[in-house]
C-alpha cells in the first residue's frame, strides 16, 4: 500500500533518527587501542568509557517523558539530535575530559532518541509496528556499519593542511559521525511534522508500570539483550587483537558485526507479518547469539563466522524485543512510558557489562570468564523474551 505524503515524511524521519542511535556509540570500539595509547588509559578505564553512554541511557531515559510532555515529539527528537551533535564535537577534541563529557552528551541524546523512536512508530504506524521496527533497526545497522567500518581507515589518513595535521587520527575519525547527525537534524527541523503532541499530553509515567509483570518482562528482555550486545561489541576488536590479529583486520571484522546487525531488519519482515507469536523466534535468535559468543572463545580462528552470527542473531532478538513496546501497550503514551522504563532499567543492567568484562580480563588475563558471562546473560534474555511474547497488554495502575 502506497504511503501518503504525511506518512512518507514520518517514515523518512524515523529512519534518519534511527541511523544516529547506534553509530556514534559503537564507532568508538575500533579506536580503543589508539585512544588507550595516546591518552595512557587502562583497559578498565576504557571499559568505563564504553559504559558511559549506557549509564546515560539509564539515567536520562525517564527525562525523555518530561521533554515529550512539554515540547512534543518533533522538538524532543531535535533536542536528542542536537545533544548527539554536541557530543561528537566534544569527544573529538582530544583530551580525557572532553572524551568523557562528549560521550555523556552522545549517550544522553541517544537515550532520548531511543525512548521516542517506538513512540513515533506507534503514533504514525500503529498497524505496522513490527514491520516498521524491523526497517528502522535495519537503518540503525546501516549507520553503525558505515561509522564503524570507516573508523580505522579514517584514523590513518594524513593531511598536508596545518590545521588538520594537528588533529590525531582517532579524533578525525570520530568527527565522521557528524555527517548523519546533521542530515537528520536538518530534516526534523524543517521537514518533519509534530504528530505526537496529543499523545504526549496524556500523563503516563514509569511508576505506573512498575507493578506490571509484562512491563518488567519486556524491560528485562531488552536489558539483557543490550548487556550481551554492548559487552561483546565493546571488546570485540581487543579480543581479536589479543588472538593475534592486526588492528586493521580486527577493525574490519568489527565492521562486519555492525553490517550483520542490518540484516535482521529485512530478513524478519515476512516472519513478523505472518507469525501470530514470536516466542520461539525470539528464543531461537537469543540462543544463536549465545552459540556465537562461545564459538568466539573456543574456535577464534572462525572469528568472521561468529561475528556475523552474533550480529545477526543479537539484532534479530533486539528487533523482536523493540516490537513488544508497541504490541504490549494500548496507546502512544503507554508506549512512551514502557520505552522509557525499558531504556532506563534495561540499560542500567547493560552498563555493568563492559567494565565487568574488562575487570574479568584484567584480573584473569583471559577472555574466558568474560565471554561465558555474556553467554549466561544471553540465556536469561531468551527466558524473559519468551514471557514477553505472550499476547498480554500492560496493566496500568492509575
Amino acid at each position: 500500500m502506497a504511503l501518503s505524503r504525511k506518512h512518507t515524511l514520518a517514515f523518512i524521519g524515523i529512519l534518519l533518527l534511527a541511523a544516529n542511535l547506534r553509530g556514534p556509540f559503537t564507532s568508538l570500539a575500533p579506536l580503543l587501542d589508539q585512544i588507550m595509547t595516546q591518552l595512557h588509559l587502562s583497559s578498565t578505564i576504557l571499559g568505563m568509557l564504553s559504559s558511559l553512554p549506557l549509564l546515560s541511557f539509564a539515567l536520562i531515559s525517564p527525562f525523555a517523558l518530561v521533554i515529550l510532555k512539554y515540547v512534543g515529539l518533533k522538538n524532543s527528537i531535535c533536542v536528542a539530535l542536537l545533544s548527539i551533535f554536541l557530543g561528537v564535537c566534544l569527544r573529538s577534541y582530544g583530551d580525557v575530559y572532553s572524551l568523557y563529557l562528549g560521550t555523556v552528551f552522545i549517550g544522553a541524546g541517544i537515550a532520548v532518541g531511543n525512548v521516542l523512536l517506538p513512540v513515533a512508530v506507534k503514533v504514525s504506524f500503529p498497524a505496522r509496528i513490527a514491520v516498521v521496527s524491523s526497517l528502522y533497526t535495519f537503518t540503525m545497522g546501516i549507520g553503525s556499519a558505515l561509522s564503524s567500518t570507516a573508523m580505522v581507515p579514517l584514523s590513518h589518513w594524513s593531511f598536508s593542511n596545518p590545521l588538520l595535521s594537528s588533529i590525531s587520527g582517532w579524533q578525525f575519525a570520530l568527527l565522521f559521525n557528524l555527517l548523519l547527525v546533521v542530515i537528520a537534524l536538518v530534516f526534523w527541523l524543517f521537514s518533519a511534522k509534530d504528530e505526537g503532541r496529543n499523545e504526549s499530553n496524556k500523563s503516563i509515567n514509569i511508576k505506573q508500570l512498575l507493578r506490571s509483570p509484562v512491563a518488567w518482562q519486556v524491560t528485562l528482555a531488552l536489558g539483557l539483550n543490550s548487556f550481551t550486545f554492548y559487552s561483546f561489541a565493546g571488546w570485540l576488536p581487543k579480543i581479536l587483537i589479543d588472538h593475534g590479529m592486526k588492528e586493521t583486520e580486527a577493525g574490519y571484522i568489527y565492521g562486519l558485526l555492525q553490517f550483520a546487525t542490518m540484516l535482521p531488519g529485512l530478513v524478519l519482515i515476512p516472519f513478523l507479518s505472518i507469525l501470530k507469536s514470536t516466542k520461539w523466534l525470539f528464543v531461537g535468535t537469543a540462543m544463536g547469539a549465545v552459540i556465537a559468543t562461545l564459538g568466539t572463545l573456543y574456535v577464534p580462528q572462525w572469528a568472521i563466522l561468529w561475528t556475523l552470527m552474533f550480529g545477526f542473531f543479537n539484532c534479530a532478538t533486539f528487533v523482536i524485543g523493540l516490537s513488544f513496546i508497541g504490541l504490549r501497550t494500548h496507546n502512544g503514551s503507554q508506549a512512551a512510558a514502557l520505552s522509557a522504563m525499558s531504556q532506563s532499567i534495561g540499560y542500567g543492567i547493560a552498563t555493568i557489562g563492559p567494565p565487568l568484562l574488562g575487570y574479568f580480563y584484567q584480573s584473569s588475563g583471559s577472555w574466558a570468564l568474560s565471554l561465558w558471562s555474556i553467554a549466561i546473560v544471553g540465556c536469561g534474555c531468551a527466558f524473559f523474551g519468551a514471557l514477553s511474547a505472550r499476547d498480554v497488554k500492560v496493566d496500568v495502575d492509575h
